[in-house]
Formats: C-alpha cells, sequence, structure tokens
C-alpha cells in the first residue's frame, strides 16, 4: 500500500512539473507566434519575407503542439486525460492543420490537396483541438517522409453515413510490413536509418 501511495505521489509530482513547465513554455511561444501574425498583417512584406515570417508561425504551432503533447501524455499516464466535446467546424480544422504544413510542403516542393465533401455539416461535436493536432502530425510526417509528389487529406462520411472518416495520404516513401508490426509499440521507430535521413 505504501509503494501505491508513492507511485501515486509521483505521478501528481509529475504531472504539476508537467503543466508548470508547458504552461511556462507556452506563454512567450505564443506571444512570439502572436507577434509575427502582427508582422504579417500589418506590414509590406516581399514574397521571401513573407514565407519567412509563415514559416515561423508553422513552426511555433508545430512546438505548442508538441508542449501539448507533452502534457496530454503526462495526463494519460495518471488517467486524467479528459476530452472535450463542443461544436466546432471539421471543414475549418482540416483546412487549419493543412494550412500549417503548406509553407513546408511548398519549400520541399509537394501539391497539398485538401478534399473536404460537401456532405460534411457546419458544425461537428468532439475535441476541436486534440483532434487538430491528430492531423498535423499525419500531415507533418506526410510531409517529412515525401521527396516528391503529393501530400493530401480528405475529409467525408463514412459507408454507414453516421461519422465522418479523415485521411492523409502521401506519396512517400511508406512504411514496412515489419515496420507496422513495430508501429504503435512505445519508443520504437519503423526504421531509425530513415529517420536519420530524414530528419
Amino acid at each position: 500500500k505504501r509503494a501505491e501511495e508513492q507511485t501515486q505521489s509521483l505521478m501528481k509530482a509529475k504531472e504539476s512539473f508537467f503543466a508548470v513547465m508547458s504552461h511556462e513554455m507556452r506563454t512567450p511561444l505564443t506571444a512570439c507566434i502572436g507577434m509575427a501574425e502582427v508582422l504579417r498583417d500589418t506590414t509590406s512584406l516581399d514574397l521571401r519575407q513573407t514565407e519567412c515570417v509563415e514559416a515561423v508561425i508553422s513552426n511555433g504551432g508545430s512546438m505548442l503542439s508538441l508542449i501539448n503533447d507533452i502534457l496530454d501524455f503526462s495526463k494519460l499516464e495518471a488517467d486524467r486525460l479528459e476530452l472535450e466535446f463542443a461544436a466546432f467546424s471539421l471543414r475549418e480544422v482540416v483546412e487549419q492543420a493543412a494550412t500549417t504544413v503548406q509553407v513546408k510542403a511548398e519549400e520541399r516542393g509537394l501539391q497539398l490537396v485538401v478534399r473536404v465533401s460537401p456532405e460534411v455539416p457546419r458544425q461537428c461535436v468532439g475535441d476541436a483541438t486534440r483532434l487538430k493536432r491528430v492531423l498535423l502530425n499525419l500531415l507533418s510526417n506526410a510531409v517529412k517522409f515525401t521527396h516528391e509528389g503529393t501530400v493530401s487529406i480528405t475529409c467525408g462520411p463514412d459507408v454507414s453515413g453516421q461519422c465522418f472518416v479523415v485521411e492523409v495520404e502521401d506519396t512517400g516513401i511508406g512504411v514496412s510490413e515489419a515496420g507496422l508490426a513495430r508501429l504503435f509499440q512505445p519508443f520504437t521507430q519503423a526504421d531509425s536509418s530513415i529517420t536519420r535521413r530524414y530528419g
């Protein structure tokens, strides 16, 4: 019993540490992103300068997502992660996630395709923040591991018509059968040599 209490105490301390750390990191990062957006929206920039500012905003958003992932991971360990159920625009979430990686895709010479079915309603109910984070992770990996061709994200109803499916596809290197078997194992990468090559 004492060991269990010590474990729970350590989990609470770790969760508290991650919460404070993420807050301290998010505050200045959010300010940097905000200033970059002001620079973009209120200043006459040439094309190259605009691309640079967009890259700052995009990568800042990716950093925020990573910080939030760390906090969510600590909550998952403590079995305290709660999903939100609120009205949101699924179309906007898909388009925003795509916009975040657009600059990187263009830098790599990739075509980024976004397809949202007209059957997708104006509002859905769910956790928009975490859905966007998942889509951003998928899109970022798709762009990162695609040499040439296309990265696409599509959204539409499933065969039952009761749910909506979002799919990310690319013309990249893919994952081998052996890699798929290890895909969801903790602290495992499908192929570390590929990660070293692509960053």
